[in-house]
């Protein structure tokens, strides 16, 4: 198992190519398909019960074209993750360190790994996600 200063470590090796990574996957994001989807409009819905009589924000999504949303994300993201990344590292350290290593015990706590895919899934895979939760405060 990784440690919290491993992992440390290893996000703060990527800086020095996330810029370029972050432009490309803009570069095919496709954000107003699921952005305007009926899904979407029911999620935000229910958080924003004013909107809905208005449906402001799936109007306001129709209006605004991938290529357009593509250039903003790639002009005000691309240049500053990678120092906005780096100037909150230690505090992403310390905040993962109080989810990650609680996780990291109960995951030590775990059933055996088993021939079974489904055993190991009920047991294993069911019992991380359920901790990650349970120590994130969403459970």
């Amino acid at each position: 198992m990784k440690t919290v200063e491993e992992a440390k470590a290893n996000l703060e090796q990527s800086l020095t190519f996330v810029e370029d990574r972050y432009k490309v996957g803009v570069g095919r994001a496709d954000w107003q398909t699921k952005a305007a989807s009926d899904n979407a409009e029911k999620n935000f819905a229910q958080a924003m019960a004013a909107a809905i009589s208005k449906k402001t924000r799936q109007l306001g999504v129709k209006q605004v074209s991938n290529a357009a949303w593509q250039e903003a994300a790639s002009v005000k993201g691309g240049a500053v993750i990678a120092t906005r990344m780096r100037e909150s590292l230690d505090k992403q350290s310390a905040n993962f360190a109080k989810v990650y290593s609680p996780v990291m015990a109960d995951i030590g706590r775990l059933p055996p790994r088993t021939t079974d895919f489904r055993t190991n899934i009920t047991n294993r895979v069911v019992g991380t996600v359920e901790s990650w939760k349970k120590h994130a405060g969403k459970l």
